[in-house]
């Protein structure tokens, strides 16, 4: 942490309320966050097909070891990795948004930092 957070840190405890500001979400709290934010039912759709996938790609896995030639086995093998490569995609995108949801908070409080800061009188 460099010496402007801590600024802003110690300016924020110094107001009513600004602990709450200062202190840092865990993970669980962030995902849950981005679960209640404004792109809810979006979240919801891609947490299904999240769902979806991997439960597409077990089965797939499954049949996988389940199959007698080679050729079926590299069939039902790619549509699992390629199952699991979407999964994978959409935790990327998970992750985006929370970091989108990380950095717009951080602009929050710099803005009510210069809100609450006085100019000088003269």
């Amino acid at each position: 942490m460099n010496d402007i957070d801590q600024k802003i840190q110690a300016a924020l405890r110094g107001q009513t309320g600004g602990d709450a500001l200062v202190a840092e979400p865990n993970i669980a709290e962030e995902v849950i966050v981005a679960f209640r934010g404004r792109n809810r039912w979006i979240m919801m759709l891609v947490f299904i097909f999240s769902l979806g996938f991997f439960l597409g790609a077990v089965w797939a896995g499954v049949r996988f070891y389940g199959a007698e030639t080679v050729t079926a086995q590299l069939r039902w093998g790619g549509l699992s990795l390629l199952f699991m490569l979407m999964v994978s995609f959409i935790k990327v995108w998970v992750w985006l948004e929370m970091h989108t949801n990380r950095i717009l908070r951080e602009l929050k409080r710099v803005e009510l930092l210069l809100v609450t800061q006085r100019p000088p009188t003269r």
